[in-house]
């Protein structure tokens, strides 16, 4: 995510209290470097538990992005922002993840 929208995401939520950890959903999510932007980008607009039942090549959530940016309203990502995202995303939901 855009760092400046990250930040104020976590001002919203520090100021609310309510944090990624406190969501069941962000239990579903495995630890890595990108885990954070996926849990806020993807539960801005659906479940994540609909992101954790995937299992989609790189190409194939490179394509789910664009289509959420071009139908579903998302921001569009910077590459310094979506390859971290990307890399996440094929690591521990790709085709060869661990279920």
């Amino acid at each position: 995510m855009r760092p400046f929208l990250v930040a104020g995401l976590a001002s919203i939520l520090l100021s609310t209290g309510v944090f990624a950890e406190d969501d069941p959903d962000f239990a579903l999510l495995p630890d890595g470097a990108a885990k954070e932007d996926v849990f806020y980008m993807c539960s801005a607009c659906h479940s994540v538990k609909l992101v954790a039942q995937q299992r989609l090549s790189r190409k194939r959530w490179d394509e789910t992005l664009d289509w959420m940016v071009e139908e579903g309203g998302m921001a569009e990502l910077d590459p310094e922002e979506r390859d971290p995202i990307l890399d996440y995303l094929e690591t521990h939901f790709g085709e060869e993840a661990p279920r």
